[in-house]
């Protein structure tokens, strides 16, 4: 009778662990931090490592794939002239359908950028020009839609914008970095506005925003960096509740150029920022902050800061109380970092892996070289770099494999400047 009475909490969390293994919905996963476990990938690969399912053109860029049940999102784009988002099917690689929308103009580095935000019924994207779409999955087409650049101001960086939306139960969250509003929370449905956070004091590069709970809080955590050499523009972290959009703290000490890799939660007392572009240099700074609360106030301390290593592309994978990440500065390599800020290893030698992404699933890492495109199956170790595993899918003579990698149903999708493909990580 007791074990009778057990059975809907195991049914349930039965249920919600098959549906993390079954959709990579948003930027970095269902849980944006890279990581995902009991897949049952295969742990050896062959000498010519996993086998191709299936591969598809796409547009230059740096979109990364998202998943949702049989599909994958990823927004495409028409060079200067249109941003496309395309459902393809995630056995095949077929097009299902796509939504495309007039976005005339280019960038530098152009092409796509971000990852589609999925559930059962939507896709929220955000283009490289500012415009963000929710497009019904049924329908094809667009429920509404805004112009983050015109709506909120300011100039359209070099790079445009590379920003991933946040679902939060009835809300979608972006960071516009504008004049008017650095965060802002629309109803996911309506497209209306909710709330609107104050302009942050960096100008708009390229982080997605971070959701985070801190002293039972839940909390929208952006980066916000300068432009060096500017003295109107200071670097920040900062936090917002998430259904209000109050400030709650905010943290003065990265010194960053240009981030692109987001914040990253280590538990509910600790967060993690790295950058490669640190104290007027392109060098590289991680840094670990302990986030605690006192009665309604939140309590900032740096528990390390280490100028050795940083990411300046994508954000690190942790596992067993240390840092696994692509750091950029100079050389580029592989770097694995204790919790308390000492480095126990750099990869010297080649692969560097350049701005490459990295995923950790069963607790072994993919990491993509983001020259050639290569990926590399990699036992986490303090001891040293530990590769059990290397293929090769991409040709090209165009670098630039920067895009962040998804994984689902036993499927690896990674992509370089003119092809996805999908790997199978399970039938080897």
């Amino acid at each position: 009778m007791k074990n009778l009475l057990f059975l809907p909490v195991i049914i349930s969390i039965f249920c919600i662990c098959a549906e993390k293994q079954k959709n990579w919905n948003q930027y970095l996963g269902p849980d944006r931090n890279a990581t995902i476990s009991e897949a049952g990938i295969t742990r050896i690969w062959p000498a010519d490592g996993p086998a191709k399912l299936w591969e598809t053109a796409v547009g230059s860029g740096f979109g990364g794939a998202s998943t949702y049940g049989d599909e994958v999102f990823l927004l495409d784009r028409e060079v200067g002239e249109a941003d496309i988002l395309r459902c393809l099917d995630l056995a095949t690689g077929q097009e299902k359908w796509r939504f495309t929308y007039e976005s005339k103009g280019e960038i530098q580095y152009p092409g796509s950028r971000g990852v589609p935000t999925v559930d059962e019924n939507y896709v929220w994207t955000v283009g490289p020009r500012g415009h963000i779409h929710c497009v019904d999955k049924k329908t094809h087409q667009s429920v509404w839609s805004h112009n983050l650049l015109t709506k909120y101001g300011g100039e359209l960086q070099m790079w445009g914008f590379s920003l991933s939306p946040i679902v939060y139960n009835n809300l979608v969250i972006v960071a516009p970095q504008g004049e008017t509003a650095g965060v802002v929370a629309f109803n996911k449905l309506t497209g209306e506005v909710v709330w609107e956070s104050r302009r942050l004091t960096g100008y708009r590069f390229h982080v997605s925003p971070t959701l985070g709970n801190y002293g039972g809080v839940d909390q929208i955590i952006m980066v916000s960096s300068c432009v060096k050499g500017d003295s109107l523009s200071t670097d920040e972290v900062v936090s917002f509740e998430v259904n209000t959009g109050k400030e709650l703290w905010k943290y003065e000490g990265l010194n960053s150029f240009a981030s692109i890799s987001p914040a990253t939660i280590v538990d509910d007392k600790r967060l993690l920022l790295t950058e490669c572009a640190y104290n007027d240099k392109y060098d590289p700074v991680t840094v670990l902050l302990e986030i605690t609360k006192e009665g309604e106030l939140f309590n900032i301390k740096e528990l390390f800061f280490n100028t050795e290593a940083g990411s300046k592309m994508h954000p690190p994978v942790i596992f067993e109380n240390h840092i696994y990440l692509n750091s950029t500065g100079n050389p580029l390599q592989m770097t694995c970092i204790t919790m308390d800020g000492k480095v126990a290893w750099e990869k010297k030698s080649a692969p560097g892996f350049e701005l490459g992404g990295l995923i950790m699933i069963d607790g072994l890492i993919i990491n993509q070289n983001g020259k050639n495109g290569d990926i590399h199956l990699i036992e986490p170790s303090p001891d040293g770099y530990k590769e059990v595993g290397k293929a090769s899918f991409f040709d090209s003579k165009k670098s630039q494999a920067w895009s962040p990698l998804a994984f689902a149903d036993g499927k690896l999708l990674v992509r370089d400047m003119e092809k996805l493909v999908c790997v199978d990580l399970v039938n080897l």
